[in-house]
Formats: structure tokens, sequence, C-alpha cells
């Protein structure tokens, strides 16, 4: 226990729960702040938020925070470079009079102690208040309470990290305080605190009246029109249907529509006309046509060698056959996903081709398929999600018993289940994620299974 200067005993200070935040919010443990070789306060101080025990001093003749002395003018660089004391490209991050600085300054006086690894952790965090309608102009203070693993709560609204996803709106500051723009709409607020995140909602109304909304076709239409409601934006007017005809015809089916359909059109009085036009292109050949230089081109379907080609032929008129055949986009991708064999039989096994590496394989999946941007979670926490590491590696392992050898053509790979164990290693870590799709828990998968089936049940 550490004495402060009114004989009061104080508690150590754990690295986790009260020092990496402060890193966190103030940029201080990103690849841009930790990853450059030459300098010496990174070299002689390893920072590490996902594995407190790695955060070590190590330089004796040029700590970056020296326990004996933290504010010796030749020691202590951590502290001196984040109040811009010595040149430092990072810039200033604290004030020597904050709270934040007080703390570190304590925390190495202490010996910086990675803390108990029996402390409470935080579980999940709160955002209060979760939604909100506000007015243009208006103001909102909010609050963030972290829950631990002991049933304890904690405000931590001092040190979580505030980011608005519509920088134009609104002003955020460090405190989480909000001052609204004189701009209507709706504007997410993420809030992170550790390895949580969550997310504040404001509605910002326009104030207009909303009357005669157009009837509703399905429930997309419903949740925009109730939308529009809530903020007070009237819905645009009904375009006439030469533009209809004109817009639909380009969007589905990549043409113009020929004059004769147009005169067609415009003179058919059906009140569906519009619905059955629209379930026409999803017939005609251009539709599979389009969507599938559409999809190739996601998919990476390109010749980059000679001996690529009679792959890039296949596997693109596989796709055009797929979205003719109105295959389910769950068997779609599942196609892709499990493909295995050579070309010749299976063309998606070309999608291999190009996502030889298993980072690519997991994050072109989530990025395609889930819509989820995980390149940042390979080495640590998310910035702007809630994924972790644990949840990039634990996708991983799906494809962990993905085998190759060559195909039957020069250039040509037999994509082929590997039997084994499916797991993958954190090489932060070091330790095995089972495999475990986004959100979920993981699954038990035997040995002479293809956990890629798994994957897409």
């Amino acid at each position: 226990m550490e004495v402060d200067n009114t004989g009061w005993l104080q508690p150590p200070i754990s690295f986790a729960n009260q020092i990496v935040p402060i890193f966190t919010k103030t940029g201080c443990n990103g690849a841009v702040a930790t990853a450059s070789p030459t300098d010496k306060t990174v070299s002689a101080f390893h920072c590490s938020a996902l594995n407190p025990r790695k955060t070590t001093n190590i330089s004796s003749s040029n700590p970056a925070a020296d326990v004996s002395s933290p504010l010796h003018r030749n020691h202590s660089l951590l502290l001196r470079k984040a109040v811009a004391d010595v040149p430092y490209g990072g810039g200033k991050r604290l004030e020597k009079d904050s709270v934040d600085y007080d703390l570190i300054k304590r925390w190495i006086q202490q010996g910086m102690p990675s803390g108990d690894p029996s402390h409470p952790v935080v579980k999940s965090i709160e955002i209060f208040p979760k939604r909100h309608l506000m007015k243009m102009g208006g103001t909102q203070q909010l609050t963030v309470i972290a829950h631990y693993s002991d049933g304890s709560r904690e405000d931590v609204t001092r040190s979580a990290l505030f980011e608005a996803n519509v920088k134009e709106m609104p002003e955020v500051t460090e405190a989480g305080h909000i001052r609204l723009h004189e701009q209507p709409g709706e504007v997410a607020v993420m809030v992170r605190y550790q390895a949580q995140v969550t997310v504040f909602r404001a509605t910002v109304p326009l104030g207009a009246p909303v009357t005669d909304l157009p009837p509703t076709n399905n429930f997309i239409d419903e949740l925009v029109f109730n939308k529009l409601e809530a903020v007070g934006i009237p819905p645009s007017e009904i375009t006439d249907d030469a533009t209809f005809l004109r817009r639909s015809t380009l969007d589905i089916a990549g043409r113009l529509p020929t004059s004769r359909e147009a005169k067609e059109f415009l003179r058919n009085a059906d009140p569906n006309k519009r619905a059955k036009w629209a379930d026409k292109m999803l017939d005609d050949p251009g539709y599979s046509a389009l969507f599938a230089n559409k999809w190739s081109a996601l998919l990476r379907n390109q010749q980059t060698r000679n001996t690529d080609k009679r792959g890039t032929y296949m596997f693109h008129d596989w796709i055009r056959e797929s979205m003719q055949n109105n295959l389910p986009y769950n068997d779609f991708v599942s196609s892709i996903l499990t493909a295995s064999g050579d070309i010749a039989d299976n063309p998606p096994v070309a999608w291999y081709r190009q996502v030889k590496e298993l980072n690519e394989q997991v994050e072109d999946t989530a990025q395609l398929f889930l819509g989820v941007r995980l390149q940042c979670a390979q080495c640590h926490h998310h910035p702007f999600e809630k994924w972790s590491q644990h949840n990039y590696y634990s996708l991983a392992a799906f494809f962990s018993r993905v085998g190759r050898a060559a195909g039957t053509s020069p250039g040509e790979d037999i994509i082929f289940h590997k039997p084994g164990k499916a797991q993958t290693k954190n090489i932060k870590t070091d330790k095995h994620a089972k495999p475990a799709g986004l959100g979920v828990g993981p699954v038990t998968v035997h040995p002479i299974s293809d956990p890629r089936f798994e994957l897409v049940r």
C-alpha cells in the first residue's frame, strides 16, 4: 500500500483497470505510438494494453519510466513526453495538473504494478441515456457505468473514449458532453472503455410536418417512414413513371429500357406495373450479368497470371448462373466458403486462389458476407467496433484446417480439409482460440470434420 501526502494508505493502482484506459483515451497504446523501433521511449518501455504483464521497463540507461525517480529530468520519458516537456511527434497528451497525470505518476512510483489477477475485470459498460430526442443546438451530458466481474459498478465517464459517427452534427468533449449543431438527423456516439463498447443515439428532428406518406409495400418502407416521422423530414415525392423505368432498369439490369419497353410501360394502366416490372428485370439476362460482374470484383476473381484464365472464367460463369437461377444468398455464401476440390469440378474453389493466407480468408469473410471490418482486431481490440482479438482468432479458427495441393492444371490448387483440431493461435497472447462466430460462443468440431461447415450453419 502507498501512503499519500495526507498520511492515508492508497491501494495499488491496477494497470488494466486504471492505466490502460488513460493510454487508450490519449492514443498512447496504438500502433503509431508504440511501433517505432528508433524511439528510445518505446524501446525502453514495452506497453501492452492486451497483456499487462508484458508492460515492462527494461532499459536502465534510458528508462521510459524510472520507478525510483519518476519526475527526474533525465528519467520518466513516459511522463515528460506526455506533457510535452521534451520534443515528441505525438504532441501533448496530458496536463500536469490532471488526475490522469497524477495517476500515472503514482503508478510509476508504486513500481508499475500490473495488478492482482484476482481483481475484478470489466465485463460490460452502459451509457446513460441510451437514446435521446434532442433539439438542434441542444446539449447532453453522457454517463458511462462499468460493470465488473464481482458485481460492482463504477462511473468511468472521465476515462471513456467518445467518438461521433457524423462529425458535422455534434461536438463531443473528452468528458462526454455533447453540443449539437443546427443540423437535423440522427447521430450515434460510440463509447469505448477498455475492451467494451456501447453506443448513445440521438434523434434531432427537423420539426417539419410529415403527412401524405406513400403507401408501404414492405417492412423496409415501414422502417423508413417511421424514421422520417421521428426526425420530422418529409419524404420526397414519388417519381414519375418515366424516371422510375429508367432508374430501375439501370439499377437491376444494367441497361436502359428499349423504346418498345418504354412505350408499353408508359401506356400500361395497371396499378401494380412497377412491381411487375421489377420482377421482370430480375429475370432479365442483364441482371445476372450485371451482378455477376459486381460479385466477381468483390470476390477478387481476377486474372493475374496466364494460368488463372480458366479458373477466372469458370468462377465468373458460376456466379452468373447463381444469379440467374436465384440461388439463395446463404447457399451462395456457403458454396464459396466451404469450397473444396479442383476448380474444374467446383468453380468457387477459385476464391481460395486469391485469399491464400488465413488472415485474408477471415477478413474477406467478415467484410464481404457480414459487413464487418476485422482487420484491426488481428493485433488489438478494434478501435471503432466491439470486436476483440479473441473474436478475430475465433473466426479464423474455422479456416485453420484448409489445405491446398497442386491441381490438375498449372497454377491451380486443389482445396481440401486437413483433419485435425480446429484452432488458431493468438499472436499476442500465445493462446489458442476455438472456432466461434462473431457474437456467439465456441462450437465443438470433430477433428475429422471440416469446421467451415459449422461456420455456415
